[in-house]
């Protein structure tokens, strides 16, 4: 296998996670709508004074998995641009930058140095 298709399998397989819980909790909020109103239907749930604890079935029951999709889908891209890559030449620019300062700095110390002795 090509070194960039196996570095990239880890982001690949965290992408896979996040579809699936991404699946899942659309899934779980479609049941979690069908409870909420045959509950509102039948009377056992009034619509105002339950927002909490409407809310916190909601996140008890799908919510978490929203969240846990889209925290795992920001890993996979996280690992995927932190790959090593031709992208990457703008970190040697901005090091050699630094060193020219750096010198520049040490040359303006030298010619100080000259000046007071």
């Amino acid at each position: 296998m090509n070194k960039r298709v196996i570095q990239l399998i880890p982001s690949i397989i965290l992408y896979v996670f996040a579809g699936l819980l991404a699946v899942y909790a659309i899934w779980a909020y479609s049941h979690w709508v069908d409870i909420i109103s045959q509950a509102r239907a039948a009377g056992q749930l009034a619509a105002s004074g339950n927002e909490y604890d409407v809310a916190s079935y909601y996140m008890s029951n799908c919510g978490q998995y929203f969240v846990y999709a889209l925290l795992l889908a920001a890993a996979g891209l996280i690992l995927q641009r932190k790959q090593p890559g031709p992208n990457n030449s703008a970190l040697t620019v901005n090091t050699s930058q630094k060193q020219n300062n750096d010198d520049e700095i040490d040359d303006w110390f030298n010619e100080g140095d000259s000046i007071g002795k």
